[in-house]
């Protein structure tokens, strides 16, 4: 059986108590954001984040960044797959996590990333963990670029866009799988790996540009 963890426990249950008296919360939701509209209850809500995810999660943002702490919550309750995938074979990362995802989605900018709210917010907890999780990988030799900076080098010149970029960063810099890359980035494992696939023929073609 596997390990319970407590963090996740007390989310859950505390989520379980929220749903009796979520319907009236939701209707009062959804006079000001009619995306909300289709779902009963809160659970309802989740169900319909998976239909129409960037939609809802705009809405839900928006309640939140007027006060309401309870459409944060939600959005942290439809993200909580992914943060237990993050840390997968890493159970006391979870509390970390769990954190590092309600920064961000209080802080989320959704005047400026409106589309893909998901995969930003996969996006930023993974990248926050990353950069606690010990060992830390060994330092380039003086004359060898790490990866971080050829990316960031290969974007600033136009080679690869954002998302490529987050893309070949997840593989490669995180060190996640095709699949898990995926589903960090809300796309399928097939296309992480054509898009590396993809930029890394590029790069190869574009290396003395990026040795300059």
């Amino acid at each position: 059986m596997a390990a319970r963890i407590p963090a996740l426990d007390a989310l859950n249950s505390e989520w379980q108590g929220l749903l009796p008296r979520s319907s009236r919360q939701l209707a009062e939701w959804t006079r000001n954001e009619p995306a909300l509209t289709g779902a009963d209850d809160l659970d309802g809500l989740l169900d319909l984040i998976r239909r129409h995810p960037d939609d809802v999660l705009a809405a839900l943002l928006r309640l939140g960044a007027t006060g309401d702490p309870l459409a944060h919550r939600v959005v942290l309750q439809t993200m909580l797959g992914m943060v237990v995938r993050c840390c997968a074979g890493r159970p006391a990362l979870l509390p970390e996590a769990i954190s590092e995802l309600w920064l961000a989605i209080v802080d989320y900018p959704l005047e400026r990333r409106p589309r893909a709210i998901a995969a930003n917010l996969a996006w930023t907890v993974r990248r926050a963990l990353h950069a606690v999780q010990p060992p830390a990988p060994p330092p380039p030799e003086p004359d060898e670029p790490d990866a971080t900076s050829v990316l960031a080098d290969a974007r600033r010149l136009g080679l690869i866009d954002e998302v490529t970029h987050r893309t070949l960063w997840t593989v490669y810099v995180a060190g996640l799988s095709s699949q898990q890359a995926a589903d960090a980035l809300g796309t399928t494992a097939a296309t992480v790996r054509w898009r590396c696939s993809t930029a890394l023929r590029r790069l190869s073609r574009e290396a003395r540009l990026l040795a300059a």
